[in-house]
Order: C-alpha cells, then structure tokens, then sequence
C-alpha cells in the first residue's frame, strides 16, 4: 500500500509539474507569436567607427546579423545607412563596406557602452518602393474587416503585360518595406506589383480574435487583394510570401474560388509548419520535449491556435497546384530550413527549392542580390 501511494504521489507531481511548466510555456508562445503588436526595434549593434567607405560594428553579445553575408541595412533614429561585405573580423569587431543613404552616421565617442546604437535591418530600404528607383502610389482595397492600404508599383508601359499583377504578403509582424527587396524583379519581367498589408498590421483593422491566426483568417485579406488586382486588369496573378506571408499564400491557395487565377507562387522562408518553428524557436529553453508539446497542447486549449491546420506542408499535395519558387537560408535561425525540403519533397514536380549558403531568415536576398534576382526573374520569365 505504502508503494501504490508514493507512487500515486509520484504521478500527481509529475502531472502538476507539467501543468504548470505547460502553462508557463502557452503564455509564451502566446507572447512570442499570437498577440498582435508591432514588433520591438532590436538596437543590440554598436557603431565604434565610421568612414566615408567602412564601417566598424561591435556587439556586447555574439549575434548573427552583424557579420551576416551580404547587403544589409543599417537604421538609427534620424538616419539610415547600407552595409555591405564583410572586410574583415578583429575580435568581436567586424569592418564592413558602407554607403550612406540618408542621415550623418552616428559617431562613437568612447566605451562600446556609450557607443550609438543601430539596428540591422534586413529590409535594405528604408522608405518605399522609390529607394528601389521604382514608382508607386498608395491605394486602398476592401477587406472583411475594412479598408486596407497597399503600395500599387505599375510596370509603367502598358505593352509590357500589366495584365500579370503580383501580389506580395509580408511576414508575421513586419512590414511592405520587407517586399521591396523583390519588386525590382516582378518589375523587370513585366509584372504590375501590389504590396499589400493586412489585419493586426499597424493602422489596420484588429483580427477579431485579437491574435495573429498564420493563415486562418488572414487568407481573406489575400483574397480581397486579388480581387482588387482582377477588378484592375489582371488575369494572371502570382502571390509571393515571406515567411508567415507563406503561410497566407498557401492558406489562399487552399480556400479561395479566386485561386485559379494564380499562375506561380513566390515565397521566402516560408513558415509553414507552425509548431515546428515554435520548437525550432524554443530550442535553446530548459523544457523536456514533452514539456514542450504538453505546452503546445494547452495553448491550443486556450487559443485555438490550431497546430493541425497551420501545417500546411502535410496537405500541399492538396494546396499547390501551381509552380512554387521557394527561397530558404540555411541558417535560418526562426524558420527551419527543414520545412522547405519537406515541401519541396511532398511536391517535387511544382517545388523549386534554392537553399542560400549561411543566410539568415528571409535573408536569401541579402546574401547575395544578384543570384536571388536571377533565380527570381527566371522563374518569372518561364512563367
């Protein structure tokens, strides 16, 4: 008897332990992914000296950003500046190209503590389309939930095919400035470009669940654009994604009467399992595995967030229907590249996978512009 109780009290800790670790762990996901809200500015780069042609960057931590591959942005409060390759590394200093772009760079003055800080932007334009040498205007289209703003980016000519229109859904809490990147490219082969914003983004109608759904309800929104692009002349569209973009995209694909209308699909890093990149995100917690999914489980309980559905890789045999270029680094620290080879390989034959040596997430473009264009206005082009 006295066994059968300790272990029954064995049990009972056990399952409190996990209830409680649980719990703790559905609140943050709950802050880390569903609650709507801007994203913070990440201000953990220090300038120690700048050039008319260089500049020196230092973090008090190791970070990847600052001696990531490539063209990367570089933003303080009243100005912006673009980084290019790595020159060279002296400890945890790294001397990179620089070119300004507006604003005087900040001058550091003494310790790396008093040192200014900036942000690393991978976005590499600051403003709007017109940083990219392209022009736009500012249009509205109607939603179930309202008026949505989106930067309309003509091809200009109309004998070069305005009636193929892109449009391009941003990641889960950025911005459009994260499309500008791809625009040149749609622009190049002759597509009319529609950048759109959606529900939760700042100035936009709430969902009405107050969280972020990954596809569940923003999907409407996508639809919404397409119908507007339709109404303006489009016949063929192609959707592009970055990151929880992908997520819209492929959700559209699933339940839209619109789809047929899309020829190609565009995404960056796509989130497309969502419980993997919840795992892939807590990787370096203190939590057991099962700990993990017992969390996983209660915040389905609490929020719907419905792991089942967000996986959209496991019915993509059922969801794409249409060519898919799909970019992913392979040091994709928020998305693991292991959601697009499983795309890729549920879908050989409309999945063309580009895996980009050591770029970070939705940074594929930054590690190298010219091999992401070209791939990019190549498969436009076949299209």
């Amino acid at each position: 008897m006295t066994i059968l109780i300790a272990a029954a009290g064995a049990v009972l800790l056990v399952a409190a332990f996990h209830l409680v670790g649980g719990w703790v762990i559905s609140n943050r996901l709950y802050q880390r992914a569903l609650a709507a809200g801007p994203r913070a500015k990440d201000l953990g780069v220090r300038v120690r000296q700048v050039s008319r042609e260089r500049i020196v960057l230092e973090a008090p931590t190791p970070r990847q950003d600052i001696g990531h591959p490539g063209t990367i942005g570089l933003a303080w409060d009243d100005g912006y500046g673009r980084v290019g390759d790595v020159i060279d590394v002296d400890g945890s200093r790294f001397i990179r190209s620089y070119e300004p772009v507006a604003g005087s760079p900040p001058v550091c003055t003494g310790d790396l503590e008093t040192c200014p800080p900036v942000e690393m932007d991978p976005f590499a334009y600051p403003t709007d389309p017109t940083d990219a040498g392209l022009a736009f205007e500012t249009v509205a289209y109607q939603t179930p939930l309202g008026p949505m703003p989106a930067w309309l980016v003509p091809v200009g000519d109309a004998k070069a095919g305005t009636t193929r229109w892109a449009v391009h859904c941003h990641g889960w809490t950025t911005e459009p400035r994260e499309l500008i990147r791809m625009l040149p490219g749609f622009h190049e082969t002759g597509f009319t470009s529609l950048v759109i914003t959606y529900r939760n983004d700042a100035g936009t109608p709430e969902d009405p669940t107050g969280r972020y759904r990954f596809g569940l309800s923003e999907w409407e929104d996508v639809q919404a654009a397409v119908q507007f692009a339709l109404d303006h002349g489009a016949d063929d569209i192609v959707l592009t994604g970055c990151s929880t973009g992908g997520a819209l995209v492929m959700r559209f694909l699933e339940m839209s009467p619109l789809a047929s209308k899309v020829v190609g699909a565009v995404m960056d890093a796509p989130n497309l399992i969502l419980a993997d990149a919840f795992r892939w995100g807590s990787r370096e917690e203190r939590a057991t595995p099962l700990l993990m999914e017992f969390g996983m489980w209660i915040a389905d309980l609490r929020w719907k967030v419905d792991w089942e559905t967000t996986n959209y890789v496991q019915r993509a045999e059922q969801i794409l229907r249409v060519p898919a270029l799909v970019f992913h680094g392979t040091s994709d620290q928020v998305i693991p590249i292991s959601v697009s080879r499983q795309l890729e390989a549920t879908v050989p034959r409309l999945v063309d996978l580009v895996e980009t040596p050591a770029a970070g997430h939705v940074m594929s473009w930054n590690a190298n512009p010219e091999r992401y264009e070209r791939y990019l206005t190549g498969f436009l082009s076949r299209l």
